[in-house]
């Protein structure tokens, strides 16, 4: 018997019909979570590019090359600016992002508050440095011990052991650190988004409780299918209602993840579209260039069966309202 998996896949071909050209569309649209540092990721110019000639709106980039963020976002822009002037092209705005955890160290208040009022647009929470990333995944030799390599992969560890590494931001009674309750406020005066990291689940409950406090609208969850995470429809939904978004990658879908697309789509409909947004989480050798994974997304979430408004919300709507575009 054929999976139901392979099954769906055929009907999505299938079902395409001849119109390739809605396949590839992405104007206004807006990614939420890009990776271009250079180096072992895509060259930051070559992702803006490419997000200009598909006429996308704007590029959220939770990492970028070497430097200050928001400056080099800013030098990024100029270059962009002039490059699309030059080739007829409305630019795609270059956003930047703070990641708190990286490089792996206890979080300090002072590096956020400067990103913030230095003009980054997102703050994301300790993804693959947080001590429940290194719990469920593992992580780099580096993180361990003297003298160990960023490319040496480690296993995923006992959760003690995993403290000892990673970045926890609860204290001893499981409130979330003074320096985390001012990132909340920070990020609500300054209307920058942010992103719930690698999170566990008891961070991410104190973490939303902070949120809903300060009745700040700008948080979110990346990766939701994830299987670092442990979320089911009924949990989805409960964020949903507290106002929390959820940034949906092509990484899920890739061979790495393995999401099935058909489980995805069913997710979404479930929970509600306008709770999604769309991002790249890519640009590594083994992940597509930023666009054309964003493209890949969303051409297989059309496949399988989202209409065109919903696929509006979720590529623009939604990202439009977070980042105040």
């Amino acid at each position: 018997m054929v999976s139901r998996r392979v099954v769906r896949s055929y009907e999505a071909r299938y079902s395409m019909g001849t119109n390739k050209a809605s396949m590839y569309e992405l104007t206004d649209a807006i990614d939420v979570h890009a990776h271009a540092r250079g180096q072992d990721e895509e060259e930051p110019m070559h992702a803006a590019q490419e997000a200009s000639r598909a006429g996308m709106k704007a590029v959220l980039f939770k990492s970028i090359s070497p430097g200050r963020p928001w400056d080099v976002a800013r030098e990024l822009q100029d270059d962009v600016d002039r490059w699309a002037e030059t080739q007829g092209l409305r630019p795609v705005k270059c956003l930047a992002a703070y990641i708190v955890g990286i490089p792996l160290r206890p979080v300090n208040f002072a590096h956020i508050k400067e990103a913030v009022e230095g003009g980054v647009m997102g703050v994301w929470m300790p993804p693959v440095t947080s001590a429940w990333s290194i719990f469920r995944l593992g992580g780099r030799g580096a993180w361990f011990r003297p003298g160990g390599r960023m490319d040496e992969p480690v296993p995923p560890q006992a959760w003690d052991e995993a403290r000892k590494v990673g970045v926890y931001v609860l204290d001893d009674h499981g409130r979330l650190i003074p320096e985390i309750r001012d990132t909340v406020r920070l990020c609500a005066d300054h209307g920058v988004a942010l992103s719930f990291g690698h999170l566990s689940p008891d961070e991410m409950d104190a973490l939303g409780e902070e949120v809903a406090a300060v009745g700040f609208t700008r948080a979110f969850i990346d990766h939701p299918f994830s299987e670092v995470f442990e979320f089911d429809v009924p949990r989805l939904k409960r964020w949903a209602d507290a106002g929390v978004r959820f940034a949906l990658t092509w990484d899920e879908l890739s061979p790495l993840l393995g999401v099935d697309p058909q489980d995805m789509v069913a997710t979404i409909r479930a929970v509600g579209p306008e709770h999604f947004m769309l991002s790249s989480d890519a640009g590594i050798p083994l992940l597509p260039p930023t666009v054309e994974a964003y493209r890949l997304l969303a051409a297989m979430l059309r496949a399988y069966g989202m209409t065109e408004p919903e696929l509006r919300q979720m590529m623009t709507g939604s990202a439009k309202e977070m980042l105040s575009l």
